[in-house]
């Protein structure tokens, strides 16, 4: 047995079997010690039979002297079959599946995320094709749909966590978002006030199901994730009490949403309608059936209405519901400290006092039913690229 290096390159000689001599030449090994390690590798596993524990430089010599010399390779050994190249859609799916994002809290976020990424870049688009270029183009096409910026990025980090999952898996090497910068969030801000007949107008212009969602939002402030996500048992009518729990809330804390008065009757209604192997209290309800709501369904109900409508752009949209709500509470008088632990804010910065004041049900119920919601008129401030979109809408 021996080790040559020759031009540059290394072989070695040796009888892998202690009958025939050979020689194979190491691609890529410059140095004898290295070329040594290969020769221990390509020993072991010939003489013992177990070929897995063979390194990828270490098994595609071991390939190349089975191939040259015409021996039957051992099953461990054997040449894979090409694989199915890895789709957008396959990667998707192996992301939500992924033992750090399955349970995570921001699970549904991620998943609408990946909705507009698929949407736009094509479920059949080959992952390794993905790269600097079509990431600005996509970029540039939801700025172009009026997709806020801050929304925008979200879907890149979403995706550099896909990215990121696939290349601790060994399925890709490189991770082109990384390569971009993130958008400025002051492009596309948002200064957004609904008024009461806006929202109704489109509420009277949608599925009931959706209609319910709306209402509930408008009269709660609570995200499209919390609702999709509510089940039958967080819900207390008799006490006027939904209970969010901590894996549901983008904060990740509890909390204690007051019933308000308008509300009650229409999730009692919603409430009747029950489907097999889900506890979920908001049904999407169709000639179909009666199943849970999907994320492509739900984001198209609301501008769907506003095109049938025929409503100026910029438009509302379904998250505004949660910044009117904070403005009617502010508008009505409602305690400051209150309204954010309803919004789920309220922890962020505060002192250790604020942190450890208990907040009673009583309190959340006496600040709900003293709140009035409908205080003006529609406005819909957006800034954009070039210049200041500043619109106000009529009732």
């Amino acid at each position: 047995m021996a080790i040559v290096k020759r031009n540059g390159c290394c072989f070695i000689y040796f009888r892998p079997f202690k009958d025939k001599k050979i020689g194979i030449k190491l691609l890529n090994v410059t140095k004898k010690n290295d070329a040594s390690d290969v020769e221990r590798l390509i020993l072991q596993a010939c003489r013992s039979g177990d070929y897995s524990r063979l390194d990828s430089v270490s098994r595609e010599a071991c390939m190349r002297m089975f191939a040259n010399q015409e021996w039957e390779f051992p099953d461990d050994l054997r040449p894979s079959k090409p694989q199915k190249e890895l789709t957008l859609w396959d990667a998707c799916e192996f992301f939500v599946k992924y033992p750090e994002i399955s349970n995570h809290p921001s699970l549904w976020r991620y998943e609408f995320a990946l909705a507009n990424l698929v949407e736009k870049l094509g479920k059949d688009k080959p992952i390794k094709s993905l790269w600097v270029p079509e990431l600005r183009s996509y970029r540039e096409t939801r700025l172009q749909d009026n997709a806020a910026p801050a929304t925008i990025n979200w879907e890149m980090s979403t995706l550099s966590k896909l990215f990121g999952a696939l290349i601790e898996s060994r399925l890709i090497e490189s991770n082109p978002v990384r390569l971009l910068k993130r958008l400025s969030v002051k492009t596309g801000e948002r200064e957004i006030y609904l008024s009461f007949d806006y929202v109704n107008q489109i509420a009277e212009n949608s599925p009931d199901w959706f209609k319910a969602l709306i209402w509930t939002s408008y009269y709660t402030g609570m995200r499209r994730g919390e609702l999709i996500a509510l089940s039958r048992e967080q819900i207390n009518l008799s006490r006027r009490i939904i209970y969010v729990k901590p894996d549901q809330a983008k904060e990740e804390h509890p909390k204690r949403i007051p019933i308000h008065k308008e509300l009650v009757h229409i999730l009692r209604n919603v409430l009747k309608v029950t489907c097999l192997g889900t506890d979920r209290v908001f049904l999407l309800q169709d000639e179909k059936g009666v199943r849970p709501i999907g994320l492509e369904t739900f984001k198209n109900c609301w501008p769907r209405a506003c095109e049938y409508l025929k409503l100026e752009k910029p438009w509302g949209r379904f998250h505004d519901l949660r910044h009117t709500w904070r403005t009617n509470a502010r508008r009505s008088g409602v305690d400051e400290q209150i309204a954010e632990s309803i919004m789920g804010h309220w922890l962020k910065g505060k002192s250790v006092n604020d942190r450890y004041g208990r907040i009673s049900d009583k309190e959340l119920l006496d600040s709900i039913d003293k709140m009035t919601f409908d205080h003006g008129e529609t406005e819909i401030h957006v800034s954009t690229r070039s210049k200041s979109s500043s619109q106000k809408k009529g009732n």
